[in-house]
């Protein structure tokens, strides 16, 4: 069944709000947007928000995380054979990404992204961030469980943003149509336990996510923190069967800075491994991502117009190893590090 709001929901800190979206899966147009105005002032005000009441089962869940922890648990050897490319398909180690101090980030990685085929124009043309995703072998079972959870995830990112079209007074495909063939890449986050501490104590460093709507699940664990309008960290507490949805860089300057896009980090201090699995919902590679769509003036814009495919390699490079950052810029602090929640 479906995750539903719950007791545990009401305790949840007021600045990360809890929002029931169950209305945007119906016809109701008044409940549509009574729901996407809840959404957009969270957008407005924190960039953050819980969604309850989405169509994601916990059985669904809960079955790609018993998966990615059978994959962990392979031998290095074994989870190297499908290394990460630069279009992020594939594992990718603890030297993939490291903090400003440069010491390397306490956790490795599993990235897919919206399925296409060998055969696909945007594959043979060697458009980046378009490629065939990679599987290990002799793991039955696990493809299917995570591409079932990336595409019942990735509907509900569609949710959401029809919520925002909604609450933007636009179309309700205002934002979905951008998204036929996304750059929607999906990571699932293992981090290290005990022995992983001692080569990070933050699991991941402060940072804004990159693109336009991150989808989150995270573990009973917890570990995500927010920063609030005082420069104090709000820790998000799990709430089972929720998803934590935060606003990126893109959604920020697409609106013209009216959604934020807020600095979060996580601190993992517990004497075991930690899960998360973040879909990065990124519209196609050529879309143009302007707030003068929104209605913004050329005097009022605060942003010029970007590709998103562009804006997103460009902070690919400058974050990530294996899409050849460098080392020295990142560990003196001269950019900001991947979203990796």
């Amino acid at each position: 069944m479906a995750a539903g709001l719950s007791a545990q929901a009401q305790a949840m800190p007021a600045s990360i709000p809890v929002i029931d979206i169950a209305a945007l899966y119906g016809n109701d147009d008044a409940a549509k947007k009574a729901v996407a105005a809840k959404i957009g002032a969270a957008c407005n005000d924190i960039g953050f928000f819980y969604a309850v009441g989405h169509n994601v089962t916990v059985e669904t869940i809960d079955t790609a995380v018993a998966q990615a922890d059978k994959f962990f648990h392979l031998p290095e050897a074994e989870r190297l054979k499908i290394k990460a490319d630069t279009n992020n398909r594939g594992y990718r180690d603890v030297w993939d990404t490291v903090h400003r101090n440069g010491k390397r980030n306490a956790r490795d990685s599993f990235d897919l992204g919206f399925p296409v085929t060998a055969d696909d124009p945007e594959v043979k043309a060697g458009t980046p961030l378009y490629a065939e995703n990679k599987w290990p072998q002799g793991m039955p079972g696990f493809r299917e469980a995570i591409e079932g959870y990336y595409t019942e995830t990735f509907k509900l990112g569609m949710k959401i943003l029809e919520g925002f079209a909604i609450h933007l007074d636009k179309p309700v495909d205002f934002f979905t149509r951008h998204f036929t063939k996304p750059v929607a890449d999906m990571v699932i986050n293992h981090y290290l336990g005990a022995q992983g501490l001692h080569i990070s104590d933050q699991a991941s460093g402060p940072h804004t996510d990159h693109g336009i709507v991150t989808i989150l699940w995270q573990d009973s664990l917890g570990g995500l923190e927010v920063m609030g309008k005082d420069g104090q960290w709000i820790s998000a507490t799990p709430l089972r069967g929720s998803f934590i949805i935060n606003i990126g860089e893109l959604m920020k300057r697409w609106t013209n800075g009216r959604f934020k896009a807020t600095v979060h980090r996580v601190v993992h201090l517990q004497d075991k491994s930690r899960y998360s699995m973040p879909l990065f919902c990124n519209p196609n590679f050529r879309t143009m991502v302007d707030p003068r769509d929104l209605g913004v003036s050329d005097a009022e814009a605060q942003y010029p117009p970007v590709m998103s495919g562009d804006f997103l390699l460009s902070r690919f490079k400058a974050t990530r190893t294996s899409h050849g950052a460098d080392l020295k810029k990142i560990t003196t602090g001269e950019v900001i590090e991947q979203a990796a929640e």
